[in-house]
């Protein structure tokens, strides 16, 4: 019970708790674990704990993480030599017409291998440029606009090669921090398999991994129009401080012919909207604390958890009960490794687990 009553508190905290889970915390509080479990006192903790803090100027903080990627020059095309042409007075000699003719024939071979190397050069300059962050690191770029970019462990940003022409548009696979240089003439757009977000000038956080369950935008200064893909007549605007997370695959329908009807399916909203968590010593929000090497989260589920665990330390994280996937947890690693994280995160609840070389085992 005692595990239970306090899963059922977690989740009336978090505002996750249905109606019976709600009904049952009450007739548990009522035989006497309200005494143990003080619930008044536990929930002004946790609006004092969770009361995100107003948007502080952070440029101190980006100058020590700043460190500008050199982006390579365009090569420059070399001008054309022109083989020079000379009148020479005809001659009667056989061999003079003959030289004549190979000095021809050799200068249009040059002017053909000329032409081929600067239609490559001109191709090469019109690629997009690429660039993907190491396993386990971090990569710092700085665009042509002067906006400035961190990559998320494994994550990807492409942008072409006529950036800031016209819009200052960038695709993004994976999670990345964007403190963007304010230009209305040039709006600046994110795209990801699953949003658009368009700005002006501001700074936010974007996670969208392949393979995750959900997409996250949270908002740490300006104001941004969001999009998702699967809707674009639709457009959501963001404030400073706000997280909107969207589900990418809905939940299937209930009472579909492959599922049994004894199986209760718990509605997952499309999109949900939230405030940020800032603790009061940090500067930035829990959500982008991964430019300073730190994993924060604050009542995050522990499926969500173990994706984010997979990819700091390179492990694959495996759940043999399914009920497992729904514990929540806070906290925060820095210098930790995989096993002491994770006696930490036993701490805090009941659990085991095995290691098998790079695979983890949560049962």
């Amino acid at each position: 019970m005692i595990n239970n009553i306090w899963i059922l508190i977690g989740k009336k905290l978090s505002g996750e708790a249905t109606a019976e889970e709600l009904l049952e915390l009450e007739e548990l509080l009522r035989q006497g674990a309200a005494d143990q479990y003080p619930l008044d006192l536990l929930e002004d903790m946790w609006r004092a704990e969770n009361q995100a803090l107003p948007a502080e100027k952070l440029a101190s903080k980006w100058d020590a993480f700043e460190a500008k990627l050199d982006i390579a020059d365009n090569m420059a095309v070399e001008e054309a030599t022109q083989p020079e042409s000379t009148d020479q007075p005809k001659s009667k000699s056989g061999i003079i017409r003959f030289l004549k003719i190979i000095s021809l024939v050799i200068a249009a071979c040059f002017a053909v291998v000329f032409v081929v190397i600067n239609k490559k050069d001109v191709a090469n300059n019109s690629k997009a440029n690429e660039i993907m962050a190491p396993p386990n690191g971090i990569s710092k770029i700085q665009l042509p606009d002067g906006t400035r970019v961190w990559l998320n462990s494994g994550s990807k940003l492409v942008y072409g090669a006529t950036y800031g022409a016209g819009q200052r548009s960038v695709s993004l696979l994976g999670e990345a921090l964007f403190d963007v240089v304010k230009d209305p003439q040039h709006p600046f757009i994110v795209t990801t398999p699953t949003i658009s977000i368009k700005v002006l000038g501001t700074k936010f956080n974007v996670r969208a991994y392949n393979g995750d369950k959900t997409s996250e935008t949270s908002l740490i200064r300006g104001r941004i129009e969001l999009t998702v893909l699967k809707t674009p007549e639709k457009k959501i605007i963001l404030q400073a401080l706000d997280k909107l997370v969207i589900h990418n695959e809905l939940p299937p329908a209930t009472g579909s012919a492959a599922e049994p009807k004894s199986v209760i399916t718990e509605e997952v909203p499309l999109m949900a909207l939230s405030r940020v968590h800032m603790a009061k010593k940090d500067t930035l929000p829990s959500e982008a604390l991964w430019v300073e090497n730190k994993l924060a989260f604050d009542a995050e589920d522990f499926e969500s958890l173990a994706g984010k665990l997979e990819r700091r330390y390179n492990v694959t994280i495996v759940f043999k009960n399914e009920e497992l996937k729904k514990l929540r947890f806070t906290g925060r690693f820095k210098n930790e490794t995989i096993g002491r994280a994770l006696k930490a995160l036993q701490t805090t609840t009941y659990f085991h687990y095995k290691t098998d070389n790079n695979q983890i085992l949560v049962y």
